[in-house]
């Protein structure tokens, strides 16, 4: 939490644990994520989401910000799962 309020990281864990337990295979697209916070009434913009799941939060993605949080892996093309 910062200042009262959920990061956006706190809400796509929040979230991605929800979709995990609802499927068998424990997987999830950035889509699904973003459709799910926007139901929740996040107050984070799409892109920012977007940007968290593929890069931030993903140990094996690549570039500037890659991996700085160790929260999902990239299984296919849009695809994670939780680490």
């Amino acid at each position: 939490m910062h200042n009262g309020r959920m990061t956006c990281r706190d809400e796509i864990l929040a979230v991605a644990r929800k979709l995990c337990r609802e499927r068998t295979e424990g997987t999830f697209t950035t889509q699904e994520i973003v459709a799910a916070m926007r139901e929740r009434g996040t107050r984070h913009l799409d892109t920012t989401i977007r940007r968290h799941v593929a890069t931030e939060m993903c140990s094996n993605a690549v570039g500037p910000g890659a991996g700085k949080y160790q929260d999902l892996e990239r299984v296919g093309r849009g695809l994670f799962r939780l680490l």
